[in-house]
């Protein structure tokens, strides 16, 4: 379930919304000082200015300035990697796929989209790249259309379809279908773009104390009145065989001699 101190979808204001939102880039720069990068790595911190930066702006106004090829399409399933779940094979297949192929497949995608405002049929033709299965389509498709198509991730299906538990996931469209619509629904009650919503998820669902000293949750706090004052948690207490009814008394031996 969700924590208490994590506002639910349903009834989110618009304050608290924009409030969790201006959180995001301390929360993901502290992650990504968490983290740290390999030699020669680009880090999560510049992966995610590309994400809800440059590619924004390259591709998501409505007439895109230009193609997206398979470079771009590398770098944003790196961040995919790097920001969720790391999935060794995936690059490989990815990389795989023909420029040209690539290319001609997402204007193909974004074109249905725009014509039709069909999200289930655009990745449709997306998914037929290898390697790109409906959660990465996702991603290609809300790069082009930030303000109606949410991305496929973990936080936001978690925060908007389960309550903020960490069910499984199957990566279904039929659960895309589900997310993207509860997205559209609190978009159109709170005059929000999706894009928005899926950053507000990331932070609710990494980091969902409201905790200012410690916008990533990259580290717990120790909690209880002890540990306030001192610094450290209080000792665990023991509990009595009344408080655990399985708990077995112990028997009082004799010091003459151990029975067998």
């Amino acid at each position: 379930m969700a924590s208490s101190a994590t506002p639910s979808p349903d009834t989110i204001s618009d304050s608290e919304l924009h409030h969790y939102l201006e959180r995001y880039p301390a929360c993901i720069a502290a992650i990504s000082d968490a983290r740290g990068a390999k030699p020669g790595q680009i880090s999560l911190a510049a992966l995610d200015q590309y994400r809800y930066g440059a590619a924004l702006n390259t591709f998501g106004s409505g007439t895109p300035d230009a193609a997206m090829g398979l470079a771009d399409v590398k770098q944003l399933v790196e961040w995919k990697l790097r920001h969720g779940k790391f999935r060794p094979t995936l690059m490989k297949l990815v990389s795989s796929n023909e420029p040209d192929f690539v290319e001609d497949i997402i204007r193909q995608a974004v074109k249905h989209h725009h014509d039709k405002s069909d999200v289930p049929g655009a990745l449709n033709i997306l998914t037929k790249l290898k390697g790109i299965g409906p959660a990465t389509a996702s991603l290609l498709l809300a790069v082009h259309d930030p303000d109606h198509v949410i991305f496929f991730a973990d936080e936001a299906f978690y925060w908007l379809c389960c309550d903020g538990s960490k069910a499984p996931i199957k990566y279904s469209q039929k659960e895309y279908t589900e997310l993207n619509a509860r997205a559209q629904a609190l978009a159109r009650r709170l005059a929000v773009k999706a894009v928005d919503i899926e950053r507000v998820a990331f932070v609710l669902m990494t980091q969902p104390r409201d905790d200012k000293a410690n916008p990533a949750g990259v580290t717990k706090l120790p909690t209880g009145p002890r540990a306030a004052t001192t610094g450290k948690k209080p000792p665990a207490k023991r509990k009595s065989p009344v408080e655990n009814p399985s708990a077995e008394v112990p028997v009082r031996r004799s010091k003459r001699g151990k029975q067998a």
